[in-house]
């Protein structure tokens, strides 16, 4: 579990050291997820390792919501100036990460049942 830690770390850091190199805004650890995420479709699935350790990560997931609580709190008046602009944001946002996941999701069922009848 300890080689899988390391990866996770090292993917971080790769994708930090990434974003800032050309300068997307985007964040880094989302660019390692990327990778991981694509080294397990292209595997088929996790290691037993990685498996373990994000059973063992995933009861602390929440703690993860405390900086962006701290946040809000702290920029509690620049949010209520432009409370239109966030919360239209918000419902576009989220309605386009539906539209995108149902959208996702049905191709992926069907490239799996495709490849099953294939079988």
């Amino acid at each position: 579990m300890l080689p899988s830690f390391a990866i996770l770390v090292a993917l971080v850091i790769f994708g930090d050291a990434f974003a800032a190199t050309i300068g997307w805004p985007v964040p880094g650890p989302a660019l390692g997820l990327a990778v991981l995420t694509s080294a397990f479709a292209w595997k088929g699935r996790p290691h037993p390792d990685f498996e373990r350790l994000f059973d063992l990560a995933a009861p602390w997931f929440p703690l993860f919501f405390v900086p962006a609580a701290v946040g809000v709190v702290a920029h509690l008046a620049l949010l209520s100036a432009a409370w239109l602009h966030v919360a239209v944001a918000i419902f576009l946002g989220t309605a386009l990460v539906l539209v995108i996941t149902g959208q996702l999701a049905q191709v992926l069922l069907a490239l799996t049942d495709k490849r099953k009848s294939d079988a």
